[in-house]
């Protein structure tokens, strides 16, 4: 059970909920030991609570349907619920079996957040360049010939580290998405793959910055004011972001390697 999505054929069943009258649906103790159980399988999710909602609905409805079955073979409500509970097993051992599919799931956004806000920030650099430099050939970076040799040595570091990115990032999007249907099950390489990504984005966007003071102590009134603080606001943001998602990575393939 732990690790695959519950399905029953009595969803369509009113599920019982604490505090609720009728025929063969449990009171008050029967629902808050069934949303007691819930808590303690989310406690041990990695990530956000919101994140983990379509996982616990699914277990309670598995509960649910469960409970539902104990009842029709002539268990009282309360011990109906108790016997459901136990069928699902320790909250721990429930919430390791889940640990692959949200592994997967985060690095899959993780890798899709850094793909798509990588070129908006690289676009914002390109007009800095552009307004600060205006005799800049608008060409591959290793032929501009206007940039200073320190400055131009800075862009294909960046252009290094944009490179680790893009790969580590569309190789996360691969392994969860259809190409993992003929792959090895490794939960681990999703994301392994994502916290590489993150950490390529923490390198791109820090040389960036880096750059950009730089050029700030050597000559500030040559950089354009406005699309500097805006390309810096932006690889600031994504910074943080990327640095936080890529060690969120990193934890849970060691909580996969733990299994």
């Amino acid at each position: 059970m732990p690790g695959m999505r519950i399905t029953g054929e009595k969803r369509s069943r009113r599920q019982p909920t604490a505090g609720s009258g009728g025929p063969g649906v449990p009171a008050l103790p029967c629902g808050q030991a069934v949303e007691r159980y819930l808590a303690e399988v989310t406690a041990r999710l990695p990530g956000p609570v919101k994140a983990h909602s379509g996982i616990v609905a699914e277990l309670r409805s598995g509960l649910h349907d469960a409970t539902d079955s104990h009842q029709s073979a002539g268990l009282p409500p309360t011990e109906a619920v108790v016997a459901a509970i136990r069928e699902f097993g320790d909250p721990g051992l429930v919430a390791d079996g889940f640990l692959p599919e949200i592994a997967a799931s985060h690095a899959r956004r993780v890798a899709i957040v850094l793909l798509v806000s990588g070129p908006l920030v690289g676009l914002l650099w390109l007009a800095t360049a552009v307004a600060s430099h205006p005799a800049i050939r608008i060409a591959a970076f290793w032929q501009w010939t206007t940039l200073p040799a320190g400055l131009g040595a800075g862009i294909q570091l960046v252009a290094v580290a944009v490179a680790v990115t893009a790969s580590a990032g569309a190789a996360g999007i691969a392994v969860t998405g259809r190409l993992s249907r003929w792959l090895p099950a490794r939960p681990r390489r999703a994301p392994l793959a994502a916290a590489i990504a993150g950490f390529g984005a923490v390198g791109a966007d820090g040389l960036g910055l880096v750059l950009l003071a730089a050029e700030l102590a050597a000559a500030p009134g040559r950089l354009s004011p406005l699309p500097a603080a805006a390309a810096a606001a932006a690889s600031v943001a994504r910074l943080l972001i990327a640095k936080r998602a890529a060690y969120r990575c990193l934890a849970m393939r060691v909580g996969l390697t733990r299994q």
